[in-house]
């Protein structure tokens, strides 16, 4: 018996590709390559950086940067209208898998490729890229999908397959901010220790009713930002030099809140400035267990996209009080042993100025009967001082802009003044009223100054200035005359000391100071190269007698013996994880370092 055929009707059948057949003309067949050749171009040369910076913003703050997520869209918008369609055409159809795999190893090469630039410390590059790239995939797909005669079904299991690998992705990491050099820090996600997050109630202060009177002792006590005298330099500390032997012992170790600023050491207290949770606090522990003392708290909050939260500036101690201004610019003055404000101010408000970019990031300076601040912000006055017993403003002055170093003072001629390093470069003060008696321009094309002047460097009178952005340093000479005229003389300037967080620090004839992020030696009477070695990344240097103490912005501690000849590194221990921009600080034996979320104290001398 003979079997017929089964028919099937023509409404089931599965449904085929329509490719066009008229894809034989030469002119359509030109018109759809030159389209899928601009797509090519602008998937490998313009929607990797779009993509990948509208993605490592938002995880890094929580919100993308609103112009380049329009560039992404414009981006996506244009391979969208260059690719729909092109695969209707046979030629093109036929060599779609041919196509597919190349794009996609374009692609994955180039992220692979923008990873290595873009990315910094933390997470190794290539396990980064090893996910990232696979994950990012789901936004060629978003934009290619719609080259081919593909159903929509085929279409939405690439984007929910595609955007698992997304998800995968971040899972697994986060964006903990931007390193010194501005490259994205990846990190594992919950890979370390949580900073401290709750705070007390608003204005309140908590206290253990520590014991004594706080008195400072010069030789030993660290009791405001980079030392006793703002120069990082330490001449009566002593370090165990062999660390072979004896290396450095480690204390105690605790989470803090985030910020970036250092401690300032008297006697049993080490003060110091955190945000938790949505206050700002100025927190006191003890020195020799690490135990929270008293915790001041205000309700305020600071955040920027490149330098994350928290306030910047160190606490000052004097005469049994704390000076304390956060990155909105409150300014508190404390009782060092119990935390009870005595009172408070806010310099930006009372000096009608507006806040910039990375907050209010220089520590309050004590001189006499007078604290002296500078507010850092648009519109208002270059350095203002207030009674350090009432907080009443007894002058402003200055008209230049400040920046992010702070006020510090220096003999200059024999005349008591203060120097401030400010967006348009060094001024000196009179340190009575104020009053600017020299400027010397230095800056750099953002007006961004972070480091302090080393003063009678080489010689009296000398100065050494110097910032990054590609600026560099120079030595200057400030002269008086009979009349009470200043000048200022550049003996020499070169780009090669580019210190853009640290604070150089001379021994003997020579700078020692991270230029780039790459320790570096200069001959203070020409500013000839030294040498260039040792890649600790934006970190902070102390001077200690005659070893430099490094800690990296990888949260190592780097002991080094300057030489003019050569690196000549003396030991070395991981102390922190993540990215470290605190100074350190060292009291007597004592050095304590933190970061953004942890702090730890080491026994590094007798």
């Amino acid at each position: 018996m003979t079997q017929r055929p089964e028919t099937i009707d023509a409404a089931d059948r599965p449904a085929e590709p329509v490719v066009s057949r008229a894809s034989s003309s030469p002119r359509l067949v030109a018109w759809r390559v030159a389209r899928l050749a601009a797509a090519w171009v602008l998937t490998v040369a313009a929607l990797p950086y779009a993509w990948g910076r509208t993605l490592f913003v938002w995880m890094m703050v929580g919100r993308p940067e609103w112009q380049v997520t329009v560039l992404l869209g414009v981006v996506g918008g244009l391979i969208v209208l260059a690719t729909v369609g092109v695969g209707r055409d046979a030629a093109i159809w036929r060599r779609r898998r041919l196509l597919g795999a190349g794009l996609t190893a374009t692609w994955i090469a180039a992220n692979a490729a923008l990873l290595g630039i873009a990315a910094g410390s933390g997470v190794p590059r290539a396990a980064v890229a090893a996910v990232y790239a696979p994950a990012s995939l789901f936004v060629v797909w978003s934009t290619w999908m719609f080259s081919g005669p593909w159903r929509w079904r085929a279409r939405l299991v690439g984007l929910v397959g595609l955007g698992a690998l997304l998800a995968a992705f971040l899972a697994h990491f986060e964006v903990q901010g931007l390193s010194g050099d501005s490259r994205v820090n990846f990190a594992w996600r919950r890979w370390r220790r949580p900073a401290i997050e709750s705070a007390p109630s608003v204005g309140a202060s908590t206290a253990a009713s520590p014991a004594g009177i706080l008195e400072i002792d010069p030789a030993r006590d660290f009791p405001q930002f980079l030392g006793p005298d703002r120069s990082a330099a330490l001449p009566h500390a002593r370090l165990a030099s062999d660390w072979s032997a004896r290396p450095p012992r480690e204390l105690w170790r605790r989470p803090v809140g985030v910020g970036w600023s250092s401690f300032a050491v008297v006697g049993q207290f080490a003060f110091t400035q955190e945000t938790r949770g949505d206050a700002e606090c100025v927190v006191c522990y003890r020195v020799t267990s690490g135990d929270e003392v008293w915790t001041h708290a205000d309700k305020v909050k600071f955040t920027s996209s490149l330098g994350g939260p928290g306030p910047r500036a160190t606490p000052t101690v004097s005469d049994g009080r704390v000076f304390a201004v956060g990155a909105t610019g409150i300014l508190n003055c404390l009782d060092a042993l119990t935390g009870r404000r005595i009172w408070s101010v806010d310099v930006l408000r009372d000096n009608a100025a507006q806040n910039i970019s990375h907050g209010v990031c220089g520590s309050p300076l004590v001189l006499d009967d007078r604290v002296v601040v500078s507010p850092t912000g648009d519109g208002g006055p270059s350095l203002v001082a207030y009674d350090v017993s009432t907080g009443r403003r007894v002058w402003a002055a200055g008209t230049d802009r400040a920046s992010y170093s702070s006020p510090m003072v220096a003999e200059l001629c024999g005349v008591r003044q203060i120097l401030l390093f400010n967006a348009a470069g060094l001024t000196g003060h009179d340190a009575a009223d104020g009053r600017p008696l020299w400027h010397f321009a230095w800056t750099n094309g953002v007006a961004t100054n972070c480091s302090q002047p080393v003063v009678h460097a080489g010689g009296p009178n000398q100065i050494l200035v110097s910032t990054g952005y590609g600026t560099g340093c120079a030595l200057i000479r400030v002269d008086r005359s009979a009349d009470d005229t200043w000048s200022v003389e550049q003996l020499w300037s070169n780009s090669r000391l580019k210190t853009k967080f640290c604070t150089a620090v001379v021994l003997g004839d020579h700078a020692y100071g991270l230029d780039d992020g790459v320790l570096a030696c200069r001959d203070l009477a020409t500013g000839a190269k030294g040498w260039k070695a040792g890649r600790y990344g934006h970190g902070q240097i102390l001077l200690v007698d005659e070893l430099l103490l490094v800690l990296s912005e990888t949260g190592d501690i780097v002991l080094v013996r300057p030489d003019p000849s050569r690196l000549i590194e003396l030991g070395r221990i991981h102390a922190l994880d993540g990215k470290t921009w605190n100074n350190p600080a060292l009291a007597g034996p004592y050095l304590i370092v933190r970061n953004d979320h942890e702090a730890a104290c080491y026994v590094v001398g007798d």
